[in-house]
């Protein structure tokens, strides 16, 4: 299975420049059957690519991919941070970045290190939800982290990042942000970006956080009647063609800044710029808690990340983990 996935991902980068190529000359480059390489051709369908075959010329793409370049993503983290720089590998497609970096803490892994991919084939979203993960169009992230003051030091890490992130996007030009709690970002109440914190260890003693963060940079249209909840990307709010590659470089070294300055300075630094985006904030939200619901007036976070719900005229508070959180009543 790993060799198969790996002659994909290698099939792709030969088409990604959008010429054709033959199934005799693809097949003697991944030393496979032509039948092999037409059965790779449908697998591409699963990741949302569209391949042309014309008899006497080959395979092509619809459209060229502009795939993600490791050494030019490293080489512009090591311009901006030095020997500081994150580690960071690159894969095709994997079944999601959070379970390679799972995988990998079995052995030395260091704080910083880090998963990109172009595609995931069982991504997720928070409390399980699937994350659908088209090839080559959007960003997929993961980031170890070694938590030493153990989970409850993870507490508002999301919270920071969600801030972080929003200044990101801001800073590249994408106006009307929001936050909604407690870990997607918005930009007119579209969904652009989500994180995911998943936690191992033990409740004393350090603990390993795994942050993963994907970004909608370039969103084919077919994805318009896969996705319920409302979407979009920078592409369309910027109006312009987006290198994947400079938003990659900028989404690795903004979370490795965010974790480094919140693992010194906790959450607090975070609250003021959380609060300037916040969606939710003096509007009705309803909580979910298994087939218990609760309706209240959001009215921001702690300084722990928890929400704070005034209902009856007492404020209560709520942790992320323990909920689900929907607007109105």
């Amino acid at each position: 299975m790993r060799k198969k996935t790996q002659n994909i991902a290698r099939v792709i980068e030969i088409l990604a420049d959008g010429n054709f190529h033959s199934g005799e000359v693809l097949g003697e480059e991944l030393g496979v059957s032509r039948t092999a390489v037409s059965q790779y051709m449908k697998e591409l369908a699963k990741f949302g690519l569209d391949v042309f075959r014309v008899t006497g010329k080959g395979y092509r793409l619809a459209k060229p991919l502009q795939l993600l370049d490791l050494d030019a993503i490293n080489r512009a983290l090591a311009k901006g941070s030095g020997a500081a720089a994150p580690v960071v590998h690159l894969e095709r497609v994997v079944s999601s970045t959070n379970d390679l970096l799972k995988d990998r803490l079995t052995g030395v892994i260091e704080s910083g290190a880090t998963v990109l991919a172009e595609a995931q084939t069982q991504g997720r979203g928070r409390r399980g939800k699937a994350w659908l993960s088209p090839f080559g169009s959007n960003l997929y992230m993961s980031m170890y982290w070694r938590l030493e003051q153990g989970m409850a030091a993870a507490m508002g890490l999301s919270i920071a990042l969600g801030a972080a992130l929003a200044q990101l996007f801001e800073q590249e030009g994408i106006y009307g942000v929001e936050l909604k709690w407690p870990n997607d970002v918005l930009v007119g109440g579209r969904k652009i970006a989500g994180i995911l914190i998943e936690l191992e260890g033990q409740a004393v003693g350090p603990a390993h956080a795994i942050v993963g963060i994907g970004i909608n940079l370039q969103t084919p249209d077919w994805f318009l009647n896969e996705v319920e909840q409302p979407w979009t990307d920078v592409q369309r709010l910027l109006n312009k063609p987006i290198n994947r590659n400079m938003w990659a470089t900028k989404l690795v070294a903004c979370c490795h800044k965010t974790i480094k300055e919140y693992e010194q300075t906790g959450l607090s630094p975070f609250l003021k710029r959380w609060h300037k985006y916040d969606r939710l904030a003096m509007q009705p939200v309803k909580i979910i808690m298994g087939d218990k619901e609760i309706v209240g007036i959001a009215e921001g976070i702690d300084e722990n990340g928890a929400l704070l719900l005034k209902r009856e005229g007492k404020l209560e508070r709520y942790h992320a983990g323990e909920v689900s959180l929907r607007y109105g009543i």
